[in-house]
């Protein structure tokens, strides 16, 4: 018996019956061809995914200049040929092909058919490592390996037209070819004869290095392959983040509020075309930098601050922050400060959105003082139904009161102990009669009886009374206009008007003064109308009553009409100017008051001119365009409302404007830019530093400017100041779109 084999053995024997089958498979059930070698199993020859590598070009995938150039040394080495086809028969390479190849089979048509077919069918099935040797149809040997990338064949290399050394050459079969093609006999012979003989030996090292050749090839093909796809899908991913990025940035930059980020250090990384203007450049030269680079370090402490509060709360913190744009406009802001982290919890940046509020915040400051008035006239209503409903009754209880406190002066000794009494029983009945008199006329519920009324005859007639009501260290003086027509109203209620502002001038002064009454005619236009709620825009007499005495701040200016508000103590009533707006307003006219403290006040009363009393010439005020130019203006004015309404007045009219809030404003403008100015238009007083001092100074900056003053005190009571000298030119506030052209025209004209 023969012995056992080993399990080495037996595991062996398995592993060839299972490549025979495999090959089997692979040659459609048949045993693999005598003339298919197999030399050894390929590394690195796995799948590749790329989609693309179907449809790769042999010839563009490896690097045939430096393929030639190895096959080149190649052949001088060996002698032996070389070619690399695809899998359409095109040639890639070729390497010492013999002269009967070169110069007869592959020109004819038909043989060099022989060749092509020879060479792609018997390719066909060759799977990596294997080889085939055979007989082309034209009588020489050829070998031929396939070159696979990945998994996929695309084409084959070739070695041939050659003979064995061991066989036995017909050369009758060559002689016959050449009679057959119509060769030149001669030359295709000679060609026969220089056809080199090789060992099988020779040839197996042939083949062996062209397989590893191969080999080579199709590892630095698929690597080429899955760089190339690597570097489609980097494009393709790096295409989809620039169009995810561009698209990002686009959705920043058109945001309509300001978007910004900032590292944990302050330092800008992106910004947004909103935030652009804020600092009036551009993002490339605000990231890098931070706010210190481009506002005061107060203003960047607070947004610093701002930041640092975000990060300490470790969520979005909304915070106020007032800021100057680049143009010089002013925002009030509404910022949501919101720090960011990556994926480890590390803090990365912070990001900040700011939206303007300055509208939101202004409407709701006007619907708290609409809301406040509507409360105000509510009172005034409720205090006009009391006084309404009793008054009759109180002057039913008055009328015996007074009339028999008469009686009973009459009755008594002028000497009598009960005098002093009855008579201040009576007194106190007439203050009783007369504030039931100011409730009335406050509460717009007196009965008017309207009449022509000129307020210069009004205030001269009036002015022997008024002289012996204030005290004698008050100077008062009159300034009527020459030019007012009357007014219908009620004289008695206008005198009352008159003699309470006169009365609470002199209260203002308790050092003596100058109480100063003046009237003129006037044209308030739809500017003024505008700014002065309730006003309507007309032809108006104006009477002033102006002191130069304490003057008031803002918070009592905000009060100075309402009832029972005073600043005198138990010795007010709280009713005097309320009565004044009263009546007033039952006139069908608007009181305006321009104070501020240390100062002095100002109290203008304007009474509408009625067609049935007196019509204002039209050349008062014609219908005519408002002088223009193209000067350099600088306006000057604490006031906002005032400031932006004469800034937008001049502009419209062709000047350049420049404006300050203040006179120290005003000279930081002009220590920054040198530009001459060719007009002041300051107001008179402000805080720090008055419109006197303020030209004098930037006169000496630029010495051919001109000056305009304003005020909302008359010019009399500027002069009496000392502030203004006589000849300047001076705007009364309020001032009419034609009344500032034709000023400002006239100061620079001058």
């Amino acid at each position: 018996m023969s012995e056992k084999p080993t399990y080495e053995e037996l595991l062996q024997r398995v592993e060839e019956l299972e490549k025979e089958k495999a090959q089997a498979s692979y040659w459609g059930g048949e045993p693999q061809p005598a003339w298919i070698h197999h030399v050894t199993d390929l590394p690195g020859l796995e799948n590749f995914s790329g989609s693309s590598i179907a449809h790769v070009d042999l010839g563009a995938l490896i690097n045939v200049a430096e393929i030639q150039s190895i096959l080149d040394d190649f052949w001088r080495l060996t002698n032996m040929v070389t070619a690399i086809l695809d899998l359409d028969g095109k040639v890639i390479e070729a390497t010492g092909w013999q002269d009967i190849c070169t110069k007869f089979h592959r020109v004819h048509p038909e043989t060099a058919r022989n060749c092509t077919e020879s060479d792609l069918f018997l390719a066909k099935k060759l799977r990596p490592g294997d080889y085939a040797e055979y007989k082309c149809k034209n009588g020489l040997w050829d070998v031929v390996t396939p070159l696979y990338v990945g998994s996929r064949h695309l084409g084959n290399i070739f070695t041939g037209q050659f003979f064995y050394d061991d066989e036995q050459v017909d050369g009758d079969y060559f002689i016959k070819q050449a009679e057959k093609y119509g060769f030149d006999k001669d030359e295709y012979l000679k060609a026969f004869h220089s056809i080199p003989k090789y060992s099988r030996e020779e040839v197996s090292h042939l083949i062996s290095f062209l397989v590893k050749f191969t080999t080579y090839i199709s590892k630095i093909s698929l690597a080429n392959l899955r760089l190339e796809s690597e570097i489609q899908e980097r494009q393709k991913v790096q295409k989809a983040l620039h169009e995810s990025q561009a698209m990002l940035n686009s959705v920043v930059r058109t945001i309509p509020d300001l978007v910004w980020l900032k590292d944990p250090d302050g330092v800008f990384l992106l910004c947004n075309s909103k935030f652009e203007s804020l600092f009036g450049v551009s993002q490339k030269d605000i990231v890098g930098k931070t706010d210190y680079d481009f506002v005061d370090a107060e203003t960047a402490d607070i947004f610093r601050e701002h930041d640092q509060k975000a990060v300490a709360k470790g969520e979005p913190s909304m915070n106020e922050e007032e800021v100057v744009f680049a143009d010089g406009h002013k925002e009030l802001l509404e910022t949501i400060k919101t720090p960011m982290y990556n994926k480890e919890g590390r803090l990365v940046g912070v990001l900040g959105i700011g939206r303007d509020i300055t509208e939101r915040r202004r409407a709701e400051q006007e619907k708290a003082r609409l809301e406040e008035k509507y409360h105000q006239s509510q009172k005034v209503e409720s205090i006009g139904r009391l006084a309404g409903g009793v008054a009759h009754d109180l002057n039913n209880l008055l009328t015996p009161i007074l009339g028999y406190s008469e009686l009973l002066l009459e009755d008594l000794d002028p000497e009598g102990p009960n005098r002093q009494s009855v008579n201040e029983i009576l007194q106190a009945g007439i203050r009783a009669r007369d504030l039931v008199c100011q409730l009335l006329a406050f509460s717009r519920k007196q009965t008017l009886e309207y009449k022509a009324v000129n307020l210069n005859t009004m205030v001269n007639g009036f002015k022997s009374l008024l002289r012996r009501t204030i005290r004698e260290d008050i100077e008062l003086m009159i300034r009527p206009s020459p030019d007012i027509c009357n007014i219908m109203a009620d004289a008695g209620q206008i005198e009352q008007v008159l003699m309470n502002l006169a009365v609470n001038a002199s209260d203002a002064m308790p050092r003596g003064g100058i109480l100063t009454i003046e009237t003129a005619r006037v044209y308030l236009d739809e500017n003024y109308a505008k700014l002065h709620e309730d006003a309507k825009a007309g032809d108006y007499i104006m009477m002033a009553v102006s002191d130069n005495g304490d003057g008031m701040d803002q918070k009592t200016l905000q009060h100075i009409f309402e009832p029972f508000f005073s600043t005198k103590g138990q010795q007010g009533t709280g009713l005097g100017l309320a009565t004044v707006y009263g009546i007033v307003k039952q006139h069908g006219g608007n009181v305006w008051v321009y104070s501020e403290e240390g100062e002095g006040t100002t109290f203008k009363v304007y009474l509408p001119v009625k067609d049935d009393a007196c019509t204002l010439e039209k050349a008062a005020h014609p219908k005519t365009d408002a002088p223009k130019g193209a000067q350099r203006i600088l306006v000057v004015e604490d006031n906002p409302k005032v400031r932006i309404l004469a800034g937008n007045i001049l502009t419209r009219l062709g000047y350049t404007v420049i404006s300050a809030e203040s006179g120290g404003h005003a000279l930081e403008i002009l220590k920054e830019d040198k530009t001459p100015i060719d007009l002041l238009l300051t107001d008179v007083i402000m805080p720090k530093m008055n419109g006197k001092e303020l030209f004098t100074r930037i006169a000496e900056i630029h010495p051919k400017v001109k000056v305009l003053y304003m005020s909302g005190y008359t010019g009399d009571v500027i002069v009496h100041h000392g502030i203004l000298d006589e000849g300047v030119f001076y705007l009364p506030k309020p001032f009419s779109v034609s009344g500032l052209a034709e000023k400002v025209r006239e100061a620079l004209d001058s």
